[in-house]
């Protein structure tokens, strides 16, 4: 399961400065604010936690009080990735079993699902490495 820790290098994006794609405003990485902190843990500097299903690999994008985040909820068990890096992840075939490609909408403030949209309901069309999600295909 996905969880969405929403950090300080996302609250860097406030309703004045959305976050719309990968790296942030002009895809530059760079996130300006005076609170931002400097360390943070699996607790530290964290303003909630919200378990999000299935597997997600995209950027989240933050527009205005709302974080917008893409899971793919598989219907079957799946392997689980393994730490460290290694070589052997790649999966030559892809599941067999049918997927969900979801959207959430996540209240900036509480970390409160507003809500979510089913945008592809399949069997995957192509494999993956055991630690990435599925083809986004």
């Amino acid at each position: 399961m996905l969880i969405a820790n929403i950090l300080m290098f996302v609250a860097a994006a406030t309703a004045a400065e959305n976050w719309p794609q990968f790296r942030g405003p002009q895809s530059m990485g760079v996130a300006d604010g005076p609170n931002l902190p400097e360390q943070w843990s699996a607790t530290r500097n964290v303003a909630w936690k919200t378990p999000i299903p299935g597997r997600g690999w995209s950027s989240p994008v933050v527009w205005g009080d709302r974080i917008f985040l893409s899971s793919a909820v598989p219907s079957a068990p799946i392997e689980e990735p393994k730490k460290g890096l290694y070589f052997g992840g790649n999966r030559e075939t892809p599941p067999s079993d049918p997927h969900r490609w979801m959207v959430y909408s996540i209240d900036w403030k509480t970390g409160r699902i507003l809500w979510e949209r089913e945008v592809h309901r399949g069997v995957p069309a192509s494999a993956r490495h055991l630690k990435n999600t599925v083809s986004f295909r």
